[in-house]
């Protein structure tokens, strides 16, 4: 997957579009919005390659990273079991 700051690279529609062809494209606006562009017919196939990309997934944890809470995986499992045994008590 090809990322692209358009603040540091200013790019064409054409040239975006031949990225596209080799695979996926994440466009970084000037105003921090992000797009991804890959071709239709495969969007299935992207998804599985996004799941496997060890640099999207890293993208992912960055940018969910920033500003915003973060809950250990431990603590949501607690809370899954609690819900569990409660349900289990009511029944």
């Amino acid at each position: 997957m090809k990322i692209i700051n358009l603040s540091e690279q200013a790019m064409n529609v054409a040239d975006v579009l031949e990225l596209a062809r080799e695979g996926p494209v994440v466009l970084l606006t000037t105003d921090g919005k992000e797009y991804i562009l890959a071709e239709a017919d495969d969007f299935d196939r992207e998804v599985e390659l996004l799941r496997n990309s060890i640099t999207f997934q890293q993208f992912l944890d960055t940018r969910s990273a920033v500003g915003k809470h973060r809950t250990p995986l431990e603590d949501v499992a607690r809370e899954i079991e609690a819900e569990l045994a409660a349900q289990e008590d009511d029944k």
